[in-house]
């Protein structure tokens, strides 16, 4: 047996093994059983907010969606912070749940934004798909009803259609738009990879997006949430987001306010992370050709640019992760490589237990992950096939 087959067969059973305790830790959590993870407070509780927001809209509230503490007061039982920190374009996309009931509106979010993953990605790697759906990211996922399924289907579908057709890429990567944080970097990589016809797509849709959002909601709710981007950019904003959330966060900031920098001294390291993920996704997509090393640069560099991505926002990694450590056990590893396979698997969780003791360490892993697609994609020239399953 080779030493390829053995690294693929132990991968295979680590995830096998991860993806029945994760199965157990939601079956548990939602039905009622022992607490064998995170215990949640609340059930899905991120679609309880977008399912609020089109409630909201329905019943002619719209005012409320961008006042934090009215928008909070509306969703009811007693919470105090459950904002809408998304642009108006995802309320577009969310309007047709407004005709279910929360429950039925809740399984029908995650059916269809899973399906949309799995048509656009996971049916060209059925294998790594199958441990990508039973990650310890998608059980995050699902017990907070978030819409990173969505995300990584545009993002890794977008990725795929770039060389054979770039309108379909750019009008995938366009959607994406609904969530800045993830797609802020996609633009640049377009630019670097003179790409113009999915830049052109991609800007189009963003602008078709918006104009409807527009037409329908108006000019008020578009300043409205310009007025809470704003706010949200805030240092008192950024104070209690943290205070409230950092226990899930994935961020440089994040880690270092945890490690006991000052508020000025954590943005000044987000800032300089920011800056190594932009200049690493620049030189990535001029450089290197299609493949999984440049696609794994952007997704970790996604994660070191934005100062607000949370532990569920990891299952835009695993697709990737899952690509480069097929490449490791072709093209073999590099020192302590498996070992970081394996701690970015278990990141979600393993990040959010770390940061409840003080051990902020996510970022580091990312950064150490960004830097072996680095180092791989050397040897993908302009000139190299797609390789890996991950364009």
């Amino acid at each position: 047996m080779t030493q390829a087959r053995v690294d693929l067969g132990v991968a295979a059973a680590v995830c096998a093994a991860v993806g029945v305790y994760d199965v157990l830790h939601v079956y548990f959590t939602v039905f009622g059983g022992p607490v064998i993870g995170p215990r949640m407070v609340v059930l899905f509780p991120d679609f309880l907010v977008f399912h609020a927001a089109v409630r909201a809209w329905l019943e002619g509230k719209l005012a409320l969606i961008y006042d934090v503490d009215a928008f909070s007061s509306f969703q009811g039982d007693g919470l105090h912070f459950r904002p809408v920190l998304y642009p108006p374009n995802w309320l577009l996309l969310l309007l047709p749940l407004g005709a279910f009931a929360v429950g039925r509106a809740y399984l029908v979010f995650m059916a269809v934004t899973a399906a949309i993953a799995t048509a656009l990605e996971g049916r060209r790697d059925w294998s790594g798909w199958l441990a990508v759906l039973f990650s310890p990211a998608a059980a995050w996922v699902v017990l907070g009803g978030q819409n990173t399924f969505l995300s990584l289907g545009l993002f890794y579908g977008g990725l795929h259609l770039l060389e054979r057709s770039p309108l379909a890429a750019g009008i995938l990567l366009g959607l994406l738009a609904y969530k800045p944080q993830i797609w802020v970097l996609v633009p640049l990589a377009l630019v670097a990879a003179r790409q113009w016809k999915a830049l052109a797509a991609t800007l189009g849709t963003v602008a078709v997006l918006s104009l409807a959002s527009l037409g329908l909601f108006g000019m008020a709710f578009w300043q409205a949430f310009f007025a809470a981007a704003r706010e949200a950019g805030s240092a008192v904003a950024a104070e209690r987001m943290y205070d409230l959330m950092h226990i899930q966060m994935t961020t440089l900031l994040a880690a270092a306010r945890m490690a006991g920098l000052s508020p000025g001294m954590a943005g000044l390291l987000q800032l300089a992370g920011a800056a190594l993920a932009i200049a690493s996704v620049w030189f990535a997509f001029r450089r290197f050709g299609p493949g999984a090393p440049r696609t794994a640069v952007l997704a970790a560099a996604t994660f070191l640019v934005s100062p607000y991505t949370l532990n569920y926002d990891l299952l835009l990694l695993m697709p990737a992760v899952v690509a480069l450590y097929r490449l490791g056990a072709t093209q073999g590893f590099f020192p302590a490589e498996r070992i970081l396979h394996l701690l970015l698997w278990l990141l979600p969780t393993l990040g959010w237990m770390l940061n409840q003791l003080g051990l902020p360490i996510v970022p580091l892993l990312i950064l150490l992950f960004g830097a072996t697609a680095w180092k791989r994609g050397g040897g993908h020239a302009k000139t190299a096939s797609n390789s890996g399953g991950i364009p």
